[in-house]
């Protein structure tokens, strides 16, 4: 159910359902090792543009944000100015320090929406939900500090907010609520692995297109094991992820270093190598990859995206579980600590989570013919 959006924003004050590790969220400013100041296209309302450009400061400090604030061409309201990055990609109200200059002058409340919220994504239209984005790294870090399935709780807080200018009806929540929580209870069963867990949740949600009232033990749990040939799955891997480079910077920078470490070299030896240096280096990885996938299905409403069939909101699920693996496997080689694993699934959730790519991801999968059951569970594996 697509869900209009009016134009103006209100005070949200309300009890919302939050990730467990979401109370402890604090920005590290200063301390951050990939700053969403810098390299991050940011753009802002038509309202707040002008609001940016009538306040009154110190005259040095006012100049600058004139200038860091400029209209786009063909704009829209939502969608009016963009911040002009400097030389080296960096916003120019983001101080040596860390911290922001409009910020530390001015007050939180001038601050542009998309900065003072972020990593932060309220919603309240199906239900009233907020958690942190995988892009940033504290909000991995948060997510790696226990090995506990993550749980959720009720927290009050408030937002400024576009409402929905039509709400789902109640039987539309209640299925909201209830398929939800069987997707989340299907993916933290670690009574399986994960790829399998994925798969068990594709057949609930093809179930359900017939039968809501489906549960997980109704399902039919038997994967069929694929003969391993590592090859083969690299070099569809490679077309469709070919398909990517240079829509996205970041994305493109990882796909690039990644598909150069098996230049010259046998694929399947060298991806073995890899897989062993991962597995002994990120000895937790099948946990961290969940709670990250769960995080960013919680964050993005799955499946209930707008405008997204759900049986292509799934492949991109399972299209982002293989990339995730394939770039941490390869980029980690010559990395040796959890931050390196961190640094690396943030830069890639920078995309994955802010972007349309899930519905490129999608679209690509079927192309390639991965939509079809048996060739999704091969590629899955690795």
């Amino acid at each position: 159910m697509a869900i209009k959006q009016a134009s103006t924003k209100e005070k949200v004050r309300a009890n919302f359902t939050v990730p467990d590790y979401y109370k402890n969220f604090i920005c590290k400013g200063g301390d951050c090792r990939d700053s969403c100041c810098v390299g991050w296209k940011v753009t802002i309302p038509m309202d707040q543009y002008f609001l940016l450009h009538g306040l009154s400061c110190n005259k040095k400090v006012k100049e600058k944000i004139d200038r860091t604030f400029r209209p786009i061409l063909q704009g829209t309201p939502e969608k009016y100015a963009e911040i002009v990055h400097t030389m080296d990609g960096d916003c120019p109200l983001h101080k040596l320090d860390g911290y922001c200059l409009l910020h530390e002058t001015c007050g939180e409340e001038v601050l542009p929406w998309v900065c003072r919220y972020y990593p932060r994504g309220p919603r309240i239209d199906y239900a009233h939900e907020a958690s942190c984005a995988n892009s940033c790294e504290k909000t991995l870090e948060l997510l790696f500090e226990k090995e506990d399935k993550l749980t959720f709780e009720t927290k009050e807080l408030s937002f400024l907010m576009t409402k929905p200018a039509k709400l789902p009806d109640q039987e539309h929540k209640n299925l909201y609520h209830k398929t939800r929580t069987e997707i989340f209870t299907i993916l933290t069963n670690r009574d399986y692995l994960l790829y399998e867990r994925i798969i068990h949740l594709g057949r609930y949600l093809k179930a359900i297109e017939t039968n809501i009232d489906v549960k997980y033990g109704d399902l039919d749990l038997i994967i069929n094991e694929h003969d391993e040939s590592v090859d083969e799955s690299y070099q569809i891997l490679w077309e469709l992820l070919d398909d990517f480079n240079g829509r996205y910077k970041r994305l493109s920078e990882q796909l690039d270093e990644a598909k150069s470490f098996y230049l010259l070299k046998d694929v399947n030896a060298t991806y073995k190598q890899a897989r062993d240096k991962f597995d002994q280096t990120i000895v937790k990885h099948e946990i961290w990859f969940e709670k990250m996938l769960i995080n960013d299905l919680f964050f993005k409403q799955f499946p209930f995206q707008n405008n997204f069939q759900i049986s292509d909101q799934y492949l991109a699920l399972c299209g982002t579980y293989v990339l995730l693996r394939y770039i941490s496997i390869n980029l980690m080689y010559d990395k040796s600590t959890l931050e390196d694993f961190i640094d690396i699934t943030s830069k890639s959730f920078t995309v994955i989570s802010h972007s349309e790519f899930d519905k490129l991801l999608a679209s690509l999968m079927k192309r390639y013919n991965l939509h079809v059951s048996d060739n999704l569970a091969k590629i899955m594996q690795f």
